[in-house]
């Protein structure tokens, strides 16, 4: 038995991850197989009803020091392929040959570790072993070495000792067959020795072929595993909430016997028993199949937005104390408060800022819809292989933190936004959005969305110097929808898996006068960069170029932090330039004169 974190089983090593664990090579299984009756029920009526499921589980949790009886989830060596660490001889394990302890050479009883390489398909998320005995007899110089049969691998360095991958050879000691790896990650390279694709995942039996191509990537790749996952708050369900018959249809027990097979000879029948057990129109029901399926779960993501704005806005009208539920506790309070020293800078934010409200208590759930191997536009690969056993559920896991929510000023926020140099400006990351692989997984590139989403960054790095938490415990959240009405927010908060939460630093911070000095700091940092004036004048940066002025130096933070993978942002469009104007552009002026005057003062005193 391995352990890892209760919140890593969802992501970064959830279903169809590699998790190293002590030197072993590990892979999560799909959902299917999860002992199903030990998963815990994760209670969110919203959310399941936004992503058209009947449940939320989350796997089930053991002590520091389990014993063999805990329960657990599947997890499958991968790759199967290994070599021993002293004599460099390599075998194929098996599952017949695990026992549970980590495996040993049956020469030397050296450590067996995973070979670096593997074969995923390009377009479907499959994946597989690279057949080294096959790689190692591609280049056979005779007969005797094509027809070798009791093939004895070696991985060894080539005696010349080139750096790189051609200084690393795979050898068969039984008829000296080798080659060196030089050509492995080549485009085609598997293809040309007649190796495909497997058509399905490693744990995976009896799976048809695909015929799409096979590239190779380091095991420890990022690319190797792109988890989608959907986040939500839990918040208190509306007084007044609207019937979703869409969500109801995807949510019944027979609507994915009939999405799988539309036109299907049980299909009507299905589609029929549906209707009737809801009791709407089989129209209704056939319109909640036609839609498609990512546009289906975006509309999800941003209704589950939308209900979170509309929760944090409600506060606004009870300034009596903290409302809410018991998971969702929450209080306005004031950007300043009266003070005769107050500082004039603060005094003239305090009119770019609507409202800010403090989140004593949050419940945040995190929910694996699948995953994507090698680009963003692979296609999904569900977490559930098996069959359907029951109504359709998926893996998520909570957290309880806190949080500070900030609104800017609607009025003064339209009226920066319709700028023209501001559109052009934004009119280019968007263009560089919808060519990019990850185009469909991040939001429009609108002119508060990004600068929305740039300020978050901003201040969860300047927050992390005061509240308490390292810069990557902190997260964000962006409300920049604008319609069916207009938002303009964000959250920025810290989550952890107790179910107590955590300690209050966050919301201290959200209080005045300290948010306020927060602000102040987080605009002066942006309008330098130690990398200015190239990062500043930069045309792109990041990937596919989908920032501007935004480098490590000023802007980035953790890739646990940022929701959108640290693209789509553009601090010109906080502070401005020469010719865009920022949003915050005066009030960074109104700091430098605040400096240049006190730095006068002091010098006459």
């Amino acid at each position: 038995m391995r352990t890892v974190r209760l919140s890593q089983t969802i992501s970064p090593f959830g279903v169809g991850a590699i998790v190293d664990v002590l030197g072993e090579s590990l892979m999560g299984v799909d959902i299917s197989e999860w002992p199903y009756e030990r998963t815990v029920r994760v209670e969110s009526k919203r959310l399941e009803e936004r992503l058209g499921v009947l449940e939320l589980r989350s796997p089930p949790s053991v002590p520091a020091k389990p014993s063999t009886n805990s329960p657990g989830i599947h997890y499958q060596r991968f790759p199967r392929w290994l070599f021993c660490q002293d004599c460099r001889r390599m075998q194929h394990y098996r599952s017949q040959q695990e026992t549970g302890r980590p495996p040993q050479c049956g020469q030397c009883k050296g450590k067996l570790v995973p070979m670096r390489f593997v074969a995923v398909c390009a377009t479907k998320g499959h994946i597989r072993d690279i057949p080294w005995d096959g790689w190692a007899h591609s280049e056979a110089e005779s007969d005797a070495q094509r027809r070798c049969h009791d093939r004895v691998l070696i991985f060894e360095t080539a005696a010349q000792g080139n750096e790189g991958l051609s200084g690393l050879v795979v050898r068969c000691r039984t008829c000296g067959a080798s080659r060196d790896l030089g050509d492995l990650p080549s485009r085609g390279a598997l293809k040309r020795i007649g190796v495909g694709c497997s058509g399905g995942q490693p744990w995976q039996r009896n799976t048809p072929p695909c015929d799409d191509p096979l590239e190779v990537l380091q095991r420890g790749a990022t690319n190797v595993t792109l988890p989608d996952t959907t986040t939500a708050l839990d918040i208190p369900e509306a007084s007044s909430a609207v019937r979703d018959i869409a969500a109801e249809v995807r949510q019944h027990r027979n609507f994915e016997d009939v999405q799988s097979a539309p036109h299907g000879p049980r299909a009507a029948i299905l589609i029929e028993l549906i209707a009737e057990d809801l009791g709407v129109e089989e129209g209704q029901v056939r319109q909640a199949l036609n839609g498609d399926p990512n546009e289906v779960l975006r509309d999800a993501r941003r209704g589950l937005l939308s209900d979170e704005w509309d929760a944090f806005l409600q506060v606004t009208g009870s300034p009596d104390g903290p409302v809410g539920t018991p998971d969702f506790v929450i209080s306005a309070t004031r950007f300043i408060r009266p003070d005769p020293d107050v500082s004039p800078v603060i005094v003239q934010l305090d009119g770019y800022v609507d409202t800010v409200v403090l989140a004593h208590r949050l419940r945040e759930i995190r929910v694996l819809h699948g995953f994507r191997r090698y680009t963003g536009d692979a296609d999904l690969v569900d977490v559930n292989l098996g069959r359907r056993g029951r109504g359709r559920w998926l893996p998520a896991i909570e957290s309880f933190g806190e949080g500070v929510f900030i609104s800017l000023d609607q009025e003064r926020l339209a009226e920066w936004e319709r700028q023209e140099e501001v559109q052009e400006r934004v009119a280019i990351i968007e263009s560089r959005r919808r060519r990019s692989i990850l185009g469909a997984r991040l939001f429009e590139a609108t002119p508060r969305a990004v600068l929305l989403h740039t300020l978050a960054h901003l201040l969860m790095r300047r927050l992390a110097f005061s509240c308490g938490y390292s810069s990557a415990s902190l997260r964000e959240r962006v409300y920049a929808e604008t319609t069916p009405r207009a938002e303009a927010g964000l959250l920025i908060y810290t989550a952890a898996g107790d179910s107590e939460g955590t300690l209050g630093g966050l919301v201290r911070e959200g209080e005045s006068p300290r948010l306020a000095r927060t602000f102040v700091a987080a605009i002066e940092e942006a309008g330098w960069c130690s990398s200015d004036p190239l990062c500043r004048e930069s045309r792109g940066q990041g990937m596919n170029s989908l920032n501007r002025a935004a480098c490590h130096g000023c802007s980035l933070v953790a890739e646990t932090s940022c929701e959108r993978s640290n693209v789509l942002l553009d601090r010109v469009l906080v502070v401005g330039d020469d010719t865009i104007p920022g949003f915050f552009q005066e009030i960074l002026e109104t700091i430098r004169a605040e400096t240049v005057f006190r730095s006068q003062r002091s010098i006459h005193e």
